[in-house]
């Protein structure tokens, strides 16, 4: 991941470098400067991630490729004195990796009052300016990067003149997912559009003006809000960096999206503030924004209409992913139910309900990471304030260091410390529950010497599969783990179990990551040496590749086909025998 940090921070630096010295003389700016996006314009004119608005492409096409549907938007912009910006585009899914794109742009049309001299009689004449947008991309699969290219026809008509002139945008755009950040896992993009590098210009007077060249260099990361259980809202941070008339300009914006459905934005480009909202219903989407400018405020609409070409498939397949969709749905509602119950705890401060409750959830819905994210937060901020010789509340304090013993499985320490907070708070329901719990363990001789053989046996669990995983032995490390989280999850010692079972979540978690990695793009890989094939057949994990293969079902329902298709080929890799996983991969290849 370091590597691949690097490369991004390598281009990026490359990228500014090369918009600020090339194309140095400078053109004036006018309505070629800015796009007709809503929701990019809301955002400050970012442009990275507007992927719901076809109209990003007149910042740059490439951006086509990672649209989900085939779009259609109209937009409209209410400029000054009577004046409006009005625009229509079009994306269209052609082939598999091919897409069209076209918008017919009226630009800063109206009426105008022209006069010879400043007594002479006005006379009101109309104008019309228009741009007219062709856009191909698709995407270069070797290096899973989106380029698109523009072809654009500008006509101007100021009444006594008139012409028009070609131009043409080139654009790159790639998506980096599941980039590890802390607690989470972000999306990162990157971009770079060249707009109006190639153009015939337009000559209105004795001389020929010609377009003016744009660079942009667009960033954005998309970080999931850990908030739900199953985690949908995002904050997305985007920063454009623009060169035009020889000067870089700084473009940013911001935007809070709930459900992925409803979206709150906010920008900043030179000398202007926007703001703006967008709606999903169903398959239609409303956006808007308000430029709060020196002379006045501009305000921004536009409706989009999305729909996808592709007949609605009846396979088995799809009905086996739609059930266990729904399947998930149902178990996802109770779980939710759990997961408010212990933030409900959380915002109380009873951090003993609230984290048993959290490991809880995470134990029996494990492909979740709002509760884990959670339990480790309360976690770390007990053993913080635990360990730390500035706390003046002596009660809280001995609630902390209770808390944190309790969770290690120093009972004795528990109790002495809890003991002290009872002094100052005896009402507590919490720490006196929890408190008796303990002193019934700790006065239990045979509970005590149950607890002793739970730790010796759990902890040998521990270090054999440890062992497996550095020996690279990862579906023997998967088995392994698994056989102690069955085990932890008959023991009564919730508090110092769940630190064992997350440890095998963990190493679990490791080694699926380190089969990945071995993937084949072929359904079934190359055939190996007898002795090979045997030690994998004794490695065959069922239930771990059952587990996958529903993992794979629900992404499939959800239509992350590229996922899916990483998920049935994992299957295959715990279980080369598996059917439906084999099936599966043949009706998506």
């Amino acid at each position: 991941m370091q590597i691949i940090n690097n490369k991004i921070i390598l281009l990026l630096i490359i990228s500014i470098f090369f918009v600020q010295n090339i194309y140095c003389d400078g053109k004036r700016k006018n309505f070629l400067s800015h796009g007709p996006s809503v929701s990019a314009f809301s955002q400050g004119e970012t442009s990275l991630n507007s992927l719901d608005d076809p109209s990003v492409i007149y910042y740059n096409s490439s951006l086509l490729s990672y649209f989900d549907y085939n779009n259609i938007s109209l937009s409209r912009y209410n400029l000054f004195d009577g004046t409006s910006y009005n625009a229509g585009t079009i994306n269209y899914r052609l082939f598999n990796n091919l897409f069209l794109g076209f918008s017919a742009i009226d630009l800063a049309s109206g009426d105008i009052e022209i006069r010879k001299d400043a007594f002479d009689n006005s006379k009101t004449v109309n104008t019309n300016q228009w741009a007219y947008i062709l856009a191909v991309a698709t995407n270069i699969k070797p290096i899973d990067t989106s380029i698109g290219i523009n072809l654009k026809y500008i006509y101007y008509d100021l009444y006594a003149k008139k012409d028009g002139g070609f131009a043409m945008d080139i654009g790159l755009s790639k998506y980096f997912d599941n980039v590890d950040i802390k607690y989470t896992q972000a999306k990162f993009g990157v971009g770079l559009s060249m707009q109006n590098i190639f153009g015939t210009g337009i000559k209105l007077d004795e001389y020929k003006e010609d377009f003016q060249y744009i660079f942009r260099l667009s960033t954005m990361m998309e970080i999931p809000v850990i908030y739900r259980f199953e985690t949908k809202d995002t904050v997305t941070l985007s920063l454009d960096i623009v060169n035009e008339d020889t000067y870089n300009e700084l473009f940013a914006g911001l935007e809070y999206k709930l459900m992925g459905k409803y979206a709150i934005r906010c920008g900043y480009y030179p000398e202007h503030i926007t703001a703006g909202f967008g709606i999903n219903i169903s398959a239609v989407t409303v956006n808007y924004s308000i430029d709060f400018n020196e002379l006045d405020l501009i305000n921004r609409f536009s409706l989009a209409y999305r729909w996808n070409k592709k007949k609605k498939l009846e396979t088995e397949l799809e009905k086996e992913a739609q059930a266990a969709l729904n399947q998930d749905k149902l178990s996802q509602q109770q779980a939710q139910k759990m997961f408010d119950k212990a933030k409900e705890f959380y915002n109380k401060k009873q951090y003993l309900y609230s984290t048993d409750l959290l490991q809880k959830i995470i134990i029996d819905y494990p492909t979740y990471d709002s509760p884990n994210v959670y339990c480790n937060k309360i976690k770390k901020l007990m053993n913080e304030k635990a360990s730390s010789s500035y706390e003046s509340d002596f009660d809280e304090y001995a609630y902390w260091s209770g808390y944190k013993n309790y969770y290690e499985g120093n009972y004795d320490q528990c109790l002495k410390e809890w003991m002290k907070y009872l002094q100052f708070d005896n009402k507590n329901k919490e720490v006196t529950e929890y408190y008796n719990k303990v002193n019934d363990i700790v006065t239990n001789t045979i509970e005590e010497q149950k607890k002793k053989q739970f730790e010796y046996e759990a902890n040998t669990l521990l270090k054999n599969g440890i062992i497996l995983y550095k020996n690279k032995q990862w579906v023997e490390c998967i088995k392994h783990m698994e056989k102690l989280q069955e085990f932890l999850k008959s023991t009564q010692y919730t508090n110092t179990s769940f630190n064992y079972y997350s440890s095998a979540k963990g190493y679990i978690d490791k080694s699926v990551k380190e089969l990945t990695k071995t993937l084949k793009n072929t359904i079934k890989p190359e055939r190996k040496n007898i002795q090979e094939e045997k030690e994998e057949e004794i490695f065959i994990d069922e239930k771990l590749a059952e587990d996958k293969y529903k993992e794979g079902l629900i992404l499939y329902a959800k239509g992350k086909y590229f996922e899916a298709e990483k998920m049935f080929e994992l299957t295959l890799r715990l279980n080369p025998n598996h059917q439906k996983a084999i099936n599966a991969l043949k009706h998506l290849k």
